[in-house]
């Protein structure tokens, strides 16, 4: 009888209770739970957008968040180039003044083409506008009619020069009518030599591969120029192209270094049989590109991606061995 008159808890004031926020009190107050959250409606005007560990660096060296550019440069060789060549002696033929290989002028001197690791590194001084874009190019086409120097030379020359002003357009991120424009009269210049050349040397073996070694090259494909290279060029061939193929690695280096995942490093071992280099070569040309590499727990070693020392050396590549003229020596 005690028992059933002891009074039982009321079933509404339990609920109400344990829906009250004094209940949750128990736990540890975070002292920024009263901090203004960011918006996250992506649509609002106020979106933040939530980052990842390590993505404010990222975001630092990605070249589309930093301010474009507009060059400024008024000559078609920057000053500072223009002076450091003529210190090298580093003139062709179609810059010397008067036949001077240590002297040039501003009309005279165009732009060399530079494989830039990093926008930033990069001076609104060194680049070209538009218009002087488009006078360097109106030079170098007017080039094409020159009988006083060998075609390989002449076409070597814009060869390298229209590069310089694809990659100022780019890097200005010039895409009018007047750009697109000046792309087809760099695709027009080769395209009108080769309506000369006879029908059985453009379909030879020897010009096919070397409008094939040419195309890998200008696009950027490391992978299939040392494929095609290394099974198709004959010793001449290979000496011929030998000189790129050092900037081709270097190229396929730097794409495994910034595409690579940082907390897996890319085998040595895979990368000699991609570049077709020996690893002792390997651990010197990547030293040489400003790239550190490691040894695992196993003795394996290792190239750590994501380093921000990348840099093609200033006074050129060294030779290294290279797998596929091994066949071509014996």
């Amino acid at each position: 009888m005690e028992r059933s008159r002891r009074q039982r808890p009321n079933p509404s004031s339990s609920s109400s209770s344990s829906t009250r926020p004094q209940t949750y009190r128990r736990f540890p107050s975070n002292p920024t739970q009263n901090a203004k959250s960011p918006n996250t409606n992506r649509h609002a005007p106020g979106f933040v957008k939530p980052r990842r560990a390590g993505q404010e660096d990222q975001e630092v060296d990605d070249p589309f968040n930093l301010p474009p550019l507009v060059g400024t440069c008024p000559f078609m060789c920057p000053v500072g180039e223009r002076a450091q060549r003529e210190r090298l002696r580093d003139l062709a033929v179609f810059e010397r003044l008067d036949g001077n290989p240590r002297k040039t002028s501003p009309v005279l001197a165009v732009k060399k083409f530079c494989r830039t690791i990093s926008i930033r590194d990069v001076q609104p001084s060194d680049l070209r506008p538009l218009p002087v874009l488009e006078d360097a190019l109106d030079f170098l086409l007017s080039l094409l009619d020159s009988t006083e120097h060998p075609f390989q030379v002449v076409h070597d020359f814009i060869f390298d020069r229209t590069r310089s002003i694809r990659q100022d357009l780019s890097m200005q991120n010039i895409v009018n009518e007047k750009a697109i424009y000046m792309y087809e009269k760099m695709g027009e210049s080769l395209s009108l030599w080769f309506r000369h050349v006879p029908i059985p040397i453009i379909k030879s073996k020897e010009m096919c591969f070397a409008r094939r070694i040419l195309r890998f090259f200008r696009i950027g494909n490391y992978k299939r120029f040392l494929l095609t290279a290394a099974a198709e060029a004959s010793y001449q061939q290979y000496c011929i192209i030998e000189p790129y193929i050092s900037e081709v690695r270097a190229l396929a280096l730097s794409c495994i270094n910034n595409g690579g995942y940082k907390l897996h490093p890319y085998p040595l071992a895979h990368l000699c049989k991609l570049l077709m280099m020996k690893e002792s070569d390997l651990v010197s040309f990547c030293n040489a590109c400003g790239l550190e590499t490691c040894t695992d727990e196993v003795g394996n070693k290792l190239l750590p991606t994501k380093q921000t020392t990348f840099c093609c050396p200033k006074g050129g590549f060294q030779s290294c061995s290279f797998s596929g003229l091994q066949p071509l020596e014996r």
